[in-house]
């Protein structure tokens, strides 16, 4: 009668052990945004004390499962000693006995069955935990006192719930012990990053959009889409807090091919789309999925005065995770370049003292720093391909763009043979307008 009640017990505790392994497996596995989802949909009502008090309740997890292996063992040995009557031979044999069904029974399976199973085995055992959890009270506590006490340096592991912290810190583990790329580390953590940027960080700013105005035909937003390299450009009325629509290219393309008599005269007001607003507060993970399942590219980003704070694009929201995309046609140049005639080709980004050094003339200006920038200024509004300026005998003249969101990569610039006129001033000269003007392609 004894054996089968010795035997009876120690395959209670050593189930029980196991269980609870697959328990904390589970809860340690199993993301807290789902855990609070399942809570959310009525399901799991226990796990709303879990969530509350996380910590505590796998200390209490942990001390179960310890105690009922324990159990388990003590049982065991008492099994085969009632059985031998030998006390070290029984230990020998329980001690051999519980390594191999504590490696496989309580160990590893339950643990694999945890991981692949989390939110079906907190479901399961929820109820279970927050009990055991109260039977012991303050004991997990005092016990996790005393060994921080003996070891007070040792790193913490108590959190329940895998947290994304702790996966970032896997990603650099790995990385760091070659086991993927560092390419491949860094998408990951740009994955992780999409729920902490907010659209704002990522949009055009409002001052670099080039827009047209309400009433041009398509041939002049024809003109504007050849000029600007730009596919996608806002309608507006009498500012860009009036944004009317969207005009796509290829609206405009297949209307002025079929109709080139009609189509050329027709409005941009009757061609362009529907506007899909965004506030500058919407995480960037959020807004790529929204506009994944629109099917669309383009979104006009609004302040929380209802005014155009800036544009977003899907290929905006891409590059915070794979990078900077630039196409076939970008190319690496040097950031001066010698040309014929006395012209040089210089970069956008490159500092306007340099340039002033280049030309022998004093360009400071204390709010710009790169020739892009005195461009941008000089003309009042975004430069694109065939805007020139002249500054104190200065020609300056956007040659190229580059880049997906086509801003101005390189200018021309050359001295003006000519004394510089009384003013000495600067103007816009030659400058085809970035928002196109009705009466300019007449």
């Amino acid at each position: 009668m004894i054996i089968w009640m010795l035997t009876g017990l120690a395959a209670v505790f050593i189930l029980l052990a196991a269980v609870l392994t697959a328990a904390e497996s589970a809860f340690t596995y199993l993301p807290r945004q789902e855990a609070e989802q399942l809570l959310a949909s009525g399901r799991g009502r226990s796990l709303d004390t879990i969530l509350q008090a996380p910590v505590a309740h796998m200390h209490g997890l942990r001390f179960w499962r310890i105690w009922f292996e324990t159990a388990g063992a003590v049982g065991v040995a008492l099994l085969f000693y009632d059985l031998l009557r030998n006390i070290w031979l029984a230990g020998l044999l329980a001690t051999a006995a519980m390594a191999a069904v504590g490696f496989v029974l309580v160990g590893v399976s339950p643990r694999q069955f945890g991981r692949l199973h989390a939110t079906g085995v907190v479901l399961a055992t929820a109820p279970a935990v927050r009990l055991l959890c109260g039977i012991l009270g303050p004991i997990p506590r005092w016990l996790v006192r005393l060994g921080s006490a003996v070891a007070p340096n040792a790193p913490r592991a108590d959190a329940a719930f895998f947290s994304e912290e702790e996966f970032r810190e896997f990603v650099d583990r790995a990385n760091e012990a070659d086991m993927i790329e560092d390419t491949e580390a860094e998408l990951i953590q740009s994955v992780f990053d999409l729920g902490d940027t907010k659209v704002r960080a990522v949009m055009v700013p409002r001052t670099d959009i080039v827009t047209i105005d309400s009433g041009s035909t398509l041939k002049q937003a024809m003109s504007l889409f050849l000029r600007s390299g730009y596919s996608r450009i806002p309608v507006i009325g009498e500012n860009a807090d009036q944004v009317k629509g969207i005009l796509y290219l290829k609206d405009v393309a297949a209307r002025v091919h079929t109709r080139p008599e009609t189509g050329a005269r027709m409005l941009v007001d009757e061609a362009c789309r529907d506007v899909r607003y965004v506030p500058e507060s919407k995480a960037v993970g959020e807004l790529l999925k929204e506009l994944q399942r629109e099917s669309t590219h383009v979104a006009i980003v609004v302040d929380e005065y209802g005014g155009t704070a800036g544009l977003v694009t899907l290929e905006d929201l891409i590059e915070e995770i794979v990078g900077e995309i630039v196409d076939e046609y970008d190319s690496e140049r040097p950031e001066i370049e010698a040309l014929e005639d006395g012209r040089y080709r210089v970069s956008a980004r490159t500092s306007i003292d340099d340039l002033g050094e280049l030309f022998g003339l004093d360009l400071d200006d204390e709010e710009v720093d790169t020739v892009g920038g005195l461009l941008a200024k000089t003309l009042g509004r975004v430069p694109i391909v065939g805007s020139e300026v002249t500054l104190q005998r200065l020609h300056i003249y956007a040659e190229r763009l580059e880049g997906r969101r086509n801003r101005v990569s390189h200018v021309l610039a050359w001295l003006d043979p000519a004394p510089a006129d009384a003013s000495n001033g600067s103007h816009a000269a030659g400058y085809v307008p970035a928002r196109a003007e009705p009466e300019s392609e007449k």
